[in-house]
């Protein structure tokens, strides 16, 4: 099964691996707003960033509304411009990358929240941040189109450094991050291109 999020048709589609429609979700009450980012939990629950509306919609795989949380605005649990989502399937935390709040909030997997990292490079407009999970090694990556490189975090939320690609590859407005197979695919805005990163 794939989720996929139709941001300007304020919808979520889900399809199966061969493309075939199978069900859309527009959200709960007022319906979506924006969807950006998508994240499945361990449990098939798929937890879908409503950047209109700044709120978390987490769904069962058959579409039910779970839980509901976030409001606009700076205070813990409340975001602004925020533009993804992770799930670590170890913990069950959620991670949310609250862009122009310039911080990673960190939450149960009810929307309980827990915790918040600081992330200065963030706040600015249109910088589609981006979050992975790399629960075996305990690492969280974060990018966003103003960098030139992918910010490094265990999962506690202290700072282990930067990645970027072995030259002459660089990274040119890291936008969206895949983990697959042990590598960190990167998509950069500028030239529309894809770097891959052996961890």
């Amino acid at each position: 099964m794939y989720v996929a999020e139709i941001a300007h048709n304020h919808r979520v589609q889900k399809l199966a691996p061969d493309g075939t429609f199978i069900a859309e979700w527009k959200g709960p009450d007022s319906g979506f707003y924006g969807p950006r980012r998508i994240a499945i939990g361990p449990d098939g629950s798929v937890y879908v960033v409503d950047s209109g509306r700044n709120r978390i919609v987490k769904f069962s795989l058959n579409g039910q509304v779970l839980a509901t949380w976030g409001s606009e605005g700076s205070g813990d649990g409340q975001f602004k411009g925020f533009s993804s989502v992770a799930v670590d399937p170890n913990n069950n935390k959620v991670y949310v990358a609250d862009s122009l709040n310039s911080r990673i909030q960190v939450f149960d997997s009810d929307g309980k929240f827990l915790t918040k990292w600081s992330v200065p490079e963030w706040g600015r407009s249109y910088g589609y941040e981006d979050l992975a999970i790399d629960w075996k090694a305990g690492r969280l990556y974060a990018s966003s189109a103003n960098m030139n490189a992918v910010l490094i975090f265990d999962l506690n939320g202290n700072r282990i450094g930067t990645l970027t690609p072995k030259p002459p590859d660089k990274l040119e407005g890291p936008s969206a991050l895949a983990l697959a197979n042990g590598k960190l695919y990167v998509l950069n805005m500028t030239g529309n291109r894809v770097s891959v990163i052996d961890l």
